[in-house]
């Protein structure tokens, strides 16, 4: 059961999806608040910006995001996101033999804290489409010390931790949101994360979901993510390749 929930606040936050478009340069209205089972907490502390956290993690991997609206133009808005999360109380937790162990404990976790930024630029298309670019990049210090053979080699989990190792990345993604009638909506999306210098330099994602809108206040989402990424697979080879399909599913609650 450890394990599961280890893996569970590691991946939860590729499941957010809510009413507001949280993949979106589209902010929160000012007061309103959006939580779910896997989506983070969201807070419209003004029109044009929102705060956000992760209340799986936020004791084992604090972490928080803003998102800035910017302006308008040209029918697009623009945004941007700035996170930081600090991964060491979680990785010493898992650096152990047994139930739960997912890092030997021959290996010392340092403290270690990352800096994601990401500018996403949304369009309002014909028949309730939203469109969404978004590239950025994060850097992470104290991972001088960290051990290659420490890695987590685990989808998901493998690409976003391997900044700690390799102290950048990049990440470019592209977001489809649609309406397909007054209660369903649709998201379709895709991630790519490149992080040179690793093992597994690559990795590419997609997510499609389905979200039901009971009512104002609650939505159910439903879907699948697809991966397709590299891994480290030791000697005599330098790296892996791999497909992974989850399945995903949420449910949004939301009040002003």
């Amino acid at each position: 059961m450890k394990s599961i929930l280890i893996i569970t606040v590691l991946i939860s936050q590729m499941f957010a999806q809510g009413e507001w478009l949280a993949g979106t340069a589209y902010t929160l209205p000012q007061g309103r608040w959006e939580f779910g089972l896997f989506q983070p907490v969201r807070w419209g502390q003004s029109d044009d910006r929102e705060i956000s956290f992760y209340k799986l993690s936020v004791l084992l991997m604090p972490g928080i995001t803003v998102k800035q609206r910017w302006h308008q133009r040209y029918q697009w808005t623009v945004s941007s996101t700035h996170s930081v999360y600090y991964p060491t109380p979680l990785l010493r937790m898992v650096a152990k033999e047994g139930i739960g162990g997912m890092i030997s404990p021959e290996f010392e976790i340092p403290h270690l804290v990352s800096f994601w930024n990401m500018v996403l630029a949304s369009k309002s298309l014909d028949q309730n489409k939203i469109l969404t670019y978004k590239a950025g990049f994060a850097v992470a210090f104290g991972g001088s010390e960290l051990t290659p053979g420490s890695t987590i080699d685990l989808p998901l989990i493998y690409h976003r931790l391997a900044v700690y190792y390799n102290g950048w990345l990049l990440r470019f993604g592209t977001d489809m949101n649609g309406r397909m009638s007054k209660k369903w909506t649709f998201l379709v999306d895709g991630d790519l994360f490149l992080i040179p210098g690793m093992k597994g330099s690559l990795a590419l994602e997609h997510k499609s979901m389905i979200t039901w809108e009971k009512s104002e206040t609650f939505h159910l989402s439903l879907g699948y993510k697809f991966i397709y990424g590299e891994y480290p697979d030791g000697y005599p080879n330098e790296k892996i390749t791999r497909v992974h399909i989850l399945p995903m599913l949420d449910f949004v609650w939301s009040r002003k």
